[in-house]
């Protein structure tokens, strides 16, 4: 999959800007979800209020500052949208190794695709010292977590990539020589918060979820088409009700945005197949929003500047697929438009 990012992306949608009657009523639909800087006030007035948690990788005292905030004014639902599962340290490393990677310097990180892989390659003590504070982490966000259940909020936890068993990089890290780790999804089972493993279904006073794990997102043709037409059963009584459909999935919406600075920017193998699923997904099920985290930086312009945190853009329904919409003033108003919603590292959105 290649996306030729030569043309500058004009598709941001900004509030305050001034676009089409139709932009308008698309973003005043509901207001769509916003990425948090500062706690919401309690004297704001919601009919319900649903926070989204973007990656966090076993946090870090920022990320735990927003939760505490959350035990003050604790919402109706709390979603983590994946990767929960980490260390401060693991995420310290990490951004290097891709960081390295985005500057194409030839660096003996090329040649991995992915972290996990270089990470294996570390001494035992090393990868000891990054796995170490596994247990650590798993514990201190159980007790934030547990105390804003403990006000009535109702807590999903998505499954990302590294909570997964298989596919979570700390397997990877770990090796053949190291077996003495946390089981971080058991270690939260065994105090009563289940990771959502298979595509699931949320109905709120004034929404419809469908929530994708990144294990759905790569087998998605394991779904059958019995799953698929109840969501959608569902989905249409929802709408009947006026909800909002959302859809929250542990995958990038779309590859070029995060990749402006690229001129032909190829996305493959693994990576390339549970974004391509996400688009089915989206197509299949059209929902009003899709909100999703995965990418961990900020997005950047062309020119390396930064993307206001609350800017939007529009992936439009085809036939198989979304596509990206380059100028959101011309849009086909005959097929179904898609807000989307990015959630960067640390973040959380509501």
């Amino acid at each position: 999959m290649m996306f030729n990012s030569k043309k500058k992306f004009h598709g941001w949608i900004i509030r305050g800007k001034r676009y089409s009657a139709f932009i308008g009523n698309l973003l005043a639909m509901r207001q769509p979800a916003h990425i948090v800087s500062k706690p919401v006030r309690k004297n704001r007035k919601y009919l319900e209020r649903v926070v989204y948690v973007g990656c966090i990788h076993g946090g870090n005292e920022d990320i735990y500052e927003k939760l505490e905030n959350l035990t003050k004014n604790p919402p109706d639902y709390l979603i983590f949208s994946g990767d929960i599962t980490g260390t401060a340290e693991i995420e310290k490393l990490k951004k290097y190794f891709y960081d390295e990677k985005e500057r194409k310097n030839n660096s003996i990180f090329d040649k991995f695709e992915y972290f996990g892989n270089w990470a294996a390659t570390l001494a035992k003590e090393k990868r000891q010292k990054l796995l170490n504070r596994l247990h650590k982490s798993a514990e201190k966000l159980l007790r934030v977590i547990k105390k804003i259940k403990k006000s009535g909020t109702k807590i999903y936890l998505i499954e990302g990539n590294w909570d997964n068993p298989k596919t979570s990089g700390i397997k990877v890290i770990m090796g053949e020589d190291i077996t003495d780790i946390i089981d971080v999804p058991g270690f939260f089972k065994s105090h009563g918060f289940n990771f959502i493993r298979n595509m699931m279904t949320v109905s709120t006073k004034t929404t419809f979820h469908i929530l994708l794990p990144f294990n759905t997102l790569l087998h998605f043709d394991d779904i059958t088409k019995k799953e698929i037409e109840s969501v959608q059963e569902k989905i249409a009584k929802a709408r009947k009700n006026g909800k909002v459909i959302i859809m929250v999935g542990h995958a990038e919406a779309n590859w070029r945005v995060h990749h402006l600075q690229q001129k032909n920017s190829r996305v493959l193998g693994e990576r390339g197949l549970v974004i391509r699923n996400f688009s089915r997904a989206m197509a299949l099920f059209c929902p009003d929003e899709v909100i999703y985290p995965h990418q961990h930086a900020q997005i950047r312009d062309e020119k390396g500047n930064l993307i206001d945190l609350n800017a939007k853009y529009i992936l439009q329904v085809r036939h198989d697929g979304v596509r990206l919409i380059d100028e959101p003033d011309k849009l086909n108003l005959d097929r179904k438009n898609i807000v989307t919603t990015y959630i960067p590292f640390g973040f959380l959105a509501e």
